[in-house]
């Protein structure tokens, strides 16, 4: 399996509900798994230049294992095409910080065209394949 994006990005905390600044050093696990879902979602608009975007599927499942509290500050993600079907795609986003592995999460996707499940159209199976390492091409790190 091939690294479909990789990026360094922010962690940090947003303001609460009431408009309080939240000044803890630990990250909470939803804001984590918030940062893996903009990782994928950014994947998938590189790989494709914006012509398959997040808007086309849902999340119908995830998965996370933190082995490690992280921080505010930077992460390392890496986003990897597990797996291919008609109409879903499982993709891994691996979260390191300090160069440790702190987390992964595993989201299933399905593809949605007015909302029904739908196959991927020739070209949108083609991006992740490709990602996947299913067929020969360049993959955007």
């Amino acid at each position: 399996m091939r690294t479909m994006y990789r990026s360094t990005l922010p962690l940090t905390h947003r303001p609460t509900r009431e408009g309080t600044i939240v000044d803890d050093a630990h990250v909470p696990a939803y804001l984590a798994l918030e940062l893996a879902t903009e990782a994928w979602a950014s994947a998938l608009h590189h790989a494709s230049a914006g012509a398959f975007t997040a808007r086309e599927v849902v999340i119908v499942n995830v998965a996370s294992d933190f082995s490690r509290e992280l921080l505010v500050g930077t992460v390392d993600v890496e986003v990897v095409v597990k797996r291919v079907g008609r109409s879903s795609v499982v993709v891994e986003v691996g979260i390191e910080q300090d160069g440790v592995r702190a987390a992964v999460a595993s989201f299933t996707l399905v593809h949605v065209v007015d909302g029904v499940a739908r196959p991927f159209t020739h070209a949108q199976r083609r991006i992740l394949e490709v990602s996947a390492g299913s067929l020969e091409g360049n993959t955007v790190t």
